[in-house]
């Protein structure tokens, strides 16, 4: 599969406090569904017994379903309405399972624009970025004049007001906080996050979150792939998806996926829907992210990392035939495409000029291909992605480029770039 990195271009895809929980008896639970035994929950349970695997997502859901939030926007007295981003032939249909007076966009009813979950014992809530974006004021976590953000927990009818306590463009995350902490519901719990890391194809996952305003909804399948990379939609920087195959839909942004362990592993995020909802491809953004960016949300303000602008592809990705056929290295990258105004545009960067067919694949060729960044040998796309998201703006880049067998020095001033937002691309 092709690894590709984007620095800065978007490309259209479709959206301490103690912590316990019981884990499961992994052998135990393989052996019960495997014979097919039916095993009591903790507390007695279903009279007919019910199968080990099940009464792992009812606990599951139990204690921490009740972290996870609706995200309400309202933008000028207009609430975000939730089917927004629904295809028009397809609304009909789902303005019959909601109330008909939550379908009219003017009125001051729930509406839920997101989903949050609860994540440390100040009751500190983390969604998505482009779940919140509509409120915030130009690239600033300040909410614009008439915007609010609210947050409703499960079986409270009080929407909170929630403030912008840090918010991360590039990879796609947001963190809020209830305005007053003493609304908070006692028996939350903070959802613990797992070492995404450790994640395996096969492993279950559990999703929750308030698809098409309809709060608390719980669907469940496996992760279906790891380190799969799509382009953030809110910044067009590449991340390294967890595939999942439990059902997302718009709604489902910023709510959590967990494992059997009730452990987020990742942020639901994004989907793949040609008809604008889910077919069985969501991609959720790993929990190590999370980790690694949270006390950066948590001191506040707008987070966007420099960028050049450009869309690359690892040249050891190739095939070897067509490596060969185009006298390509083993390593370095290639640029795919440049952002028209971008900084790797004003240096002069050039992207593939035509394709390659190999197996049903097409593989970008006569562009550029950089294969040293500030004196390093770059390997692949990551390394070299790795190595501008270390820099700020206004810092240069100093790139060897190979074109047509003849080698160069450009030199790139990254910046902050402003990606247009796709339509109708959220979930």
């Amino acid at each position: 599969m092709k690894s590709r990195i984007v620095l800065g271009l978007m490309v259209l895809t479709i959206g301490v406090g103690a912590y316990s929980i019981s884990s499961p008896d992994h052998s135990a639970v393989s052996q019960a569904r495997a014979e097919g035994q039916m095993v009591r929950g903790a507390e007695g349970g279903d009279p007919e017994g019910r199968l080990a695997y099940e009464q792992n997502t009812i606990d599951i859901v139990k204690r921490y379903g009740p972290s996870v939030v609706a995200v309400n926007v309202t933008v000028k007295g207009t609430r975000v309405n939730p089917l927004e981003n629904v295809p028009p032939q397809l609304r009909p249909f789902f303005k019959q399972l909601i109330p008909p007076d939550l379908s009219q966009p003017q009125q001051s009813i729930e509406r839920a624009a997101g989903s949050g979950f609860v994540v440390d014992k100040e009751g500190q809530i983390i969604t998505n970025f482009h779940v919140v974006r509509n409120a915030l004021e130009g690239d600033s976590a300040k909410l614009a004049e008439g915007a609010k953000v609210t947050v409703r927990f499960p079986g409270v009818n009080e929407e909170l007001p929630v403030k912008i306590v840090g918010v991360d463009q590039t990879y796609d995350l947001a963190l809020l906080q209830v305005e007053d902490k003493g609304k908070i519901p006692r028996h939350i719990t903070p959802i613990p996050l797992a070492d995404s890391d450790k994640v395996r194809v096969g492993s279950k996952a559990v999703a929750i979150g308030n698809p098409f305003g309809l709060q608390s909804s719980v669907t469940q399948g496996i992760v279906s792939a790891i380190n799969r990379r799509q382009e953030a939609l809110a910044s067009g920087v590449p991340i390294a998806y967890i595939q999942t195959d439990a059902a997302i839909n718009p709604g489902n942004s910023g709510g959590p996926l967990i494992n059997s362990s009730g452990r987020v592993i990742g942020i639901n995020d994004q989907i793949l829907a040609p008809n604008g909802t889910f077919i069985g491809v969501g991609f959720a953004i790993p929990s190590n992210l999370i980790s690694e960016h949270l006390a950066q949300l948590k001191s506040g303000g707008f987070i966007k990392k420099a960028e050049m602008g450009v869309s690359i592809i690892s040249l050891g990705d190739y095939p070897d035939a067509v490596r060969e056929t185009l006298n390509l290295p083993d390593k370095g990258v290639m640029v795919e495409r440049v952002l028209d105004g971008s900084p790797a545009d004003k240096a002069g960067l050039k992207g593939a000029q035509f394709t390659v067919g190999v197996g049903g694949q097409q593989w970008p060729a006569g562009g550029d291909i950089i294969v040293s960044a500030d004196g390093q040998p770059i390997k692949d796309a990551s390394q070299l992605q790795s190595l501008v998201f270390s820099k700020k703006a206004g810092d240069t880049v100093e790139l060897k480029v190979l074109h047509k067998g003849h080698k160069r020095t450009v030199k790139v001033k990254l910046a902050i770039i402003k990606h247009k937002r796709p339509p109708q691309q959220d979930q």
